[in-house]
């Protein structure tokens, strides 16, 4: 299935796709090293692209699937030629494997975006996605930390005030990954909302489902969510790090959520265009885990830019 362009992700967003990193931030990362967890997914594998064309001094990239790691060191290979990339096949919930990878590298900033983020998945998988989410980043901070290197926690909207096992481990990896700041370590965590097109991602699904003419199950047309592009994204995470000066949470300006009833219909106008006929839409309820709202924050908190 072919990538959908930046004027379609527009047309979906109903709004336009920010252009957010400048020459300044892309020059602060000219001769780093970075590390990047889960670097074979979605964000982790958009995060590593787009550090790549940087020209850090090195890049590792760290996954626990063979393929996922093989295709991105190969894209690499192909779009950086110059670049020293260092893949790394790893498990980062294993004890000490993260302290190995840092001890090896020595990186200067690690990006941990390491995680299960399907929400029905994670209701059927507690113990999995907790080692995963939780002690996955807990381990990856404290090997950071050992190293000196700055630390960002890819988070999620479903941390906050959670109803879900997903929504709840990336809740427990934020409390457990900013309680160890120190005076020379001070993570940064970053809280986001769904990725437009990323595997598994309910566009993704629609879309598959409009041209094999089959229906588009719907949890509920009038159930709203927060919407970036995989690029807008990863570069607000980036700048964030050069932002932050102390151990705190951000969260990206994502614009208004987005009733999914009208992404279906946006993305069935727009799959017509290539000739796919309209397909119905059957409302399957809400599974378990899953919000009718996703909110940013909660406590009584209030964001300022």
């Amino acid at each position: 299935m072919t990538e959908l362009s930046p004027r379609d992700l527009e047309y979906l967003l109903a709004r336009p796709v920010r252009r957010l990193l400048g020459r300044a931030d892309r020059r602060a990362f000219a001769g780093q090293r970075v590390l990047v967890t889960g670097a074979g997914g979605s964000i982790g594998s958009e995060l590593a692209r787009q550090i790549a064309q940087c020209q850090p001094a090195r890049l590792v990239v760290v996954d626990h699937s063979e393929l996922a790691l093989f295709e991105l060191e190969r894209l690499l290979g192909d779009t950086c030629p110059g670049l020293a990339v260092e893949p790394v096949l790893a498990d980062v919930a294993r004890v000490g494997a993260m302290v190995r990878c840092c001890r090896t590298a020595r990186p200067d900033i690690v990006y941990h975006a390491a995680a299960y983020k399907h929400v029905t998945m994670a209701e059927r998988a507690v113990v999995s996605t907790s080692e995963v989410n939780v002690l996955g980043a807990i381990r990856t901070a404290d090997a950071a930390a050992e190293v000196g290197a700055r630390y960002v926690l890819v988070s999620t909207d479903k941390a906050a005030a959670p109803r879900s096992v997903m929504g709840a481990t990336k809740r427990l990896a934020e409390i457990a990954v900013l309680s160890r700041a120190a005076r020379d370590f001070q993570p940064v965590v970053v809280r986001f909302g769904n990725v437009l097109g990323s595997s598994g991602s309910v566009l993704a699904i629609m879309r598959r489902r409009i041209r094999e003419g089959r229906p588009i199950p719907m949890t509920d047309p009038n159930a709203t969510r927060y919407f970036m592009t995989a690029s807008e994204a990863v570069s607000l995470v980036m700048k964030t790090e050069r932002l932050a000066q102390r151990a705190e949470t951000y969260w990206l300006d994502m614009g208004a959520p987005i009733r999914i009833g009208d992404l279906a219909e946006r993305l069935m106008a727009l799959e017509a265009r290539a000739g796919y006929a309209r397909v119905p839409i059957e409302t399957i309820g809400l599974r378990p885990g899953e919000k009718l709202r996703e909110e940013l924050t909660s406590q009584g908190l209030r964001m300022s830019p």
